[in-house]
């Protein structure tokens, strides 16, 4: 017998109606996008969706809209990290809008009383809670199943970068669609999602069984700057961007001189490391505002770290990534990688969490061996006698071959192939053969 198709009922709301009504609900002094509204309007229709939007466009106004313009249903958001989940909580309140966490410290039969009953509007919840047993039991309720509007998975790409090993919850959520039935739409929301991410993510949430609308509205971040930089201390990297603070510091020196800044380690160690440098350079009043963000702090210490940091009371941040994955905080000035990334879509999100404010502007920073660039190659070489010199060791590109392809691409993207000989020149720059204008090479 062949499946029937859910049935989508005929657009009641116009796409001006939307835009009207959100920010009226969510007390919101600006306007919706078009591409926000649409989505809304689709996502209240029943169709599922997937929103790629950059960090900062406004991917939670989604969810949030949703909850606001029909509260007597529920929207439940699958969030990554509890820190994740403190700040959508909080962002939504200060909407209007009940919200409530449900993960491994917050459940309680007060939570599953108050989330079978659908008493609040959202409900952030751990992938792993979200299946559990005592969570199939809701979704195995009709009452409670109707009582649900949308389902979202925010942060998606966790999905694909997760799902095989880290958490394996997430290659998971496919379930999510049997419990739920073919009447409640599925959004997944990520700021990055390339063409094996969406193919991944399209299978593992069993999209394409019911109506889809989907929506990619880029990441340009036009008040960003980038940029790739040779790493020269590579045991402590802080070392290679230290002028980026003031030059001259005393007792006097007031901390917002410090520049709101997010680096980002490998390792706890290299954490470590960063800020006892860090502290060393600093006027004894200005050390406690350096401090580290990493995985084994408890989620105390997190709240407590990441709310500082938020109010400006903690101005640098050395962490691992278990830092600001959706966080609001919205003047980072800069954000700085110490380390290659495993993937762009990392690399992507980390910078994304610089200047969220479109008013500052912000800059980010990757810091890269030498052994990951291409070597470039002379264009005079027809002019020399001799065999033609190696250009890098076989251990150096072997090493470059091991990278991350995209990664490898990106670090190499824009950078001149050819050095020329040039009397005005050092033997360690190379010049543009359009412009002639010199610049730094690794």
């Amino acid at each position: 017998m062949a499946t029937a198709t859910p049935c989508i009922p005929q657009l009641q709301e116009t796409l001006q109606e939307v835009k009207k009504k959100t920010p009226e609900r969510l007390n919101l002094d600006f306007d919706l996008d078009d591409w926000q509204g649409e989505l809304i309007r689709r996502l209240r229709q029943g169709y599922d969706s997937l929103m790629v939007a950059g960090t900062g466009y406004g991917k939670s106004i989604i969810f949030e809209g949703l909850a606001a313009l029909n509260k007597a249903k529920i929207v439940i958001v699958i969030c990554p990290l509890k820190a994740l989940e403190r700040d959508q909580v909080n962002e939504a309140e200060k909407k209007g809008l009940k919200a409530v966490m449900v993960n491994e410290d917050t459940v309680s039969p007060t939570v599953w009383a108050n989330l079978r009953q659908g008493r609040a509007n959202l409900y952030y919840v751990s992938p792993e809670m979200a299946l559990s047993s005592s969570f199939i039991q809701l979704w195995q309720d009709r009452s409670f199943r109707n009582r649900v509007q949308a389902l979202v998975i925010d942060e998606a790409h966790c999905i694909v970068e997760w799902g095989d090993d880290f958490r394996k919850e997430y290659s998971g959520l496919a379930k999510l669609r049997d419990y739920i039935g073919q009447d409640t739409p599925i959004l997944a929301a990520t700021a990055t999602c390339d063409t094996e991410a969406f193919k991944v993510i399209w299978k593992s949430l069993k999209f394409g069984c019911r109506p889809f609308w989907g929506v990619d509205v880029g990441t340009d971040r036009s008040n960003l700057l980038y940029m790739t930089r040779v790493i020269k201390n590579p045991a402590n990297p802080i070392l290679d961007v230290i002028t980026i603070f003031p030059l001259e510091m005393d007792e006097n020196t007031p901390a917002s001189a410090l520049p709101k800044c997010l680096f980002y380690f490998d390792t706890i160690e290299a954490c470590a490391t960063a800020v006892e440098t860090l502290r060393k350079c600093l006027p004894a009043h200005l050390r406690p505002l350096v401090q580290t963000f990493k995985s084994t702090l408890s989620e105390l210490a997190k709240q407590q770290i990441w709310d500082r940091f938020k109010r400006g009371e903690i101005r640098i941040l050395c962490a691992t990534d278990a830092a600001g994955m959706g966080c609001n905080v919205a003047d980072v000035i800069y954000t700085i990688l110490c380390d290659l990334p495993e993937s762009v879509s990392i690399q992507s999100q980390r910078w994304g969490r610089t200047a969220r404010s479109r008013t500052i502007l912000g800059t980010c920073i990757l810091l890269v061996p030498r052994w990951a660039f291409r070597p470039a190659r002379p264009i005079d070489t027809e002019f020399t006698s001799g065999p033609p010199k190696k250009l890098e060791s076989n251990a150096d590109a072997e090493r470059r071959k091991k990278l991350n392809r995209a990664i490898e691409a990106f670090v190499n993207a824009g950078r001149f192939r050819y050095m020329i000989s040039c009397p005005f020149l050092n033997v360690n720059q190379t010049v543009c053969t359009n412009t002639c204008v010199p610049i730094s090479a690794p």
